[in-house]
Formats: structure tokens, C-alpha cells, sequence
């Protein structure tokens, strides 16, 4: 029998699960700032620029040519 109980314990262990995975991306995301100089800008830049890279590389062109 599924009851308010389990309902409310699974619903904390989500809520939990969340919390977990927000805090790791955090820290993941201000070491890779750290990494960058301790400037937000200068990696966004970077992750910008393998971005292009990477759909440059992907699509053999920068631009498809006219038919």
C-alpha cells in the first residue's frame, strides 16, 4: 500500500538527490572558474570558443555552400 508516509519519504530523498547534484555542479563550476584565472568571463569565453570549435569540426565547414 502506497500511503502519505512513502509518498513524503520519497519525495526528501528526490529533494535530496537534487540538492546533492546542484552542490557537486557548484563546486565543479567555480574550480573550473578558479582555473580560469578566478575570472567568470575569461570561462565563458573559452567555453565559448571550443563550442565553435567543436560544431566546426563537426560540420566539415564553417558554412554550407549555395546549391
Amino acid at each position: 500500500m502506497y500511503t502519505d508516509y512513502i509518498a513524503q519519504s520519497e519525495s526528501r530523498q528526490h529533494e535530496r538527490e537534487l540538492v546533492e547534484r546542484l552542490e557537486h555542479r557548484r563546486i565543479a563550476a567555480e574550480r573550473a572558474v578558479q582555473e580560469h584565472g578566478g575570472e567568470r568571463l575569461a570561462l565563458l569565453a573559452h567555453w565559448a570558443r571550443e563550442a565553435r570549435a567543436a560544431r566546426k569540426s563537426r560540420s566539415g565547414s564553417a558554412r554550407p555552400t549555395p546549391a
